[in-house]
């Protein structure tokens, strides 16, 4: 779903899809046909845009083969479904749990992405979370998830020169992981390009680590780390609900779009999401989106 910011600037709002046992394209479209396109077809939506929960098997086979990225991409505009961000959920961390593997990953779903991003997007994002591997103190995972990452914008940026489209990565904060909350997101950051790498902010996850939507943005702000992803939670968990329409106000409410990729769990989320949303003034986007990639404040 495409709406429009009053600025002028599209956000995607897409609709996740788990497909992180699925090994191959194949595999993939026939999830996608039997998942997605039905629901695509029931809300009588032109194009449904959808966040893909890619595994490493298939992400490291995408990512070499450009043949499969391209025809995957024809596939799925083929089925009137648009792809500008991958979602690298906690399930689908690498089987061999060490952080090399986890940076590979993370740089092919960035490889892979610019492949499958419609013609008239230029930029897409990539959310990951930065699992716990071994039995190492936590700071020990931190110092090395913290060099990884400034590593990871290096990377970034050499896709962007090969490709000419931006793809950035949005950290989240998670149960279990080494980020519990925005402070960690922040220092975590300190050395990475924040033109490449900033946050993924989820009202859920905010609940557990007891930290306010303003607080969260706020923070992100002073370290001049912009939100680029937003994971809605469920409308009908009522305090899940009001910390979304907060953050939404927070990054969307004001005279430009901090963030343009939202992600909903299904697609019985998407009609809670447009309504969310209309109350900060955005609307359908029919006409092709201008360009932008969220704006940290100043």
């Amino acid at each position: 779903m495409r709406l429009r910011h009053p600025d002028g600037q599209t956000v995607h709002v897409a609709t996740v899809v788990s497909v992180e046992n699925v090994k191959d394209v194949r595999g993939l479209l026939r999830r996608l046909d039997t998942a997605v396109v039905p629901q695509r077809q029931r809300l009588l939506a032109d194009v449904l845009s959808i966040s893909l929960r890619l595994g490493p098997i298939l992400a490291t086979t995408l990512a070499s083969s450009i043949g499969l990225r391209r025809r995957l991409r024809t596939e799925l505009a083929s089925r009137s479904l648009e792809v500008v961000t991958l979602d690298a959920g906690a399930e689908a961390t690498p089987a061999d749990g060490t952080w090399r593997s986890w940076w590979l990953y993370t740089l092919d779903l960035a490889r892979v992405l610019v492949d499958l991003m419609p013609e008239d997007s230029n930029h897409g994002s990539v959310s990951t979370t930065l699992p716990r591997f071994g039995t190492d103190q936590a700071e020990t995972h931190r110092e090395i998830a913290a060099r990884l990452l400034s590593d990871l914008s290096a990377g970034l940026t050499e896709v962007a020169w090969h490709t000419g489209r931006l793809v950035r990565v949005a950290v989240e904060a998670a149960p279990q992981t080494l980020v519990s909350g925005s402070q960690d997101i922040v220092a975590l950051l300190d050395r990475a390009d924040p033109s490449r790498i900033g946050a993924c902010l989820s009202p859920a996850h905010l609940m557990l680590s007891a930290e306010s939507a303003t607080q969260a943005v706020t923070r992100l702000r002073r370290a001049r780390l912009s939100v680029v992803k937003v994971r809605l939670g469920r409308h009908d968990d009522p305090e899940q609900a009001e910390l979304a329409r907060t953050m939404l106000a927070a990054v969307l409410g004001g005279p430009h779009a901090d963030c343009d990729h939202l992600e909903v769990d299904d697609v019985a989320e998407l009609d809670a999401a447009r309504d969310e949303l209309g109350v900060v003034g955005l609307d359908g986007a029919a006409d092709p989106p201008l360009p932008g990639i969220g704006r940290a404040a100043a």
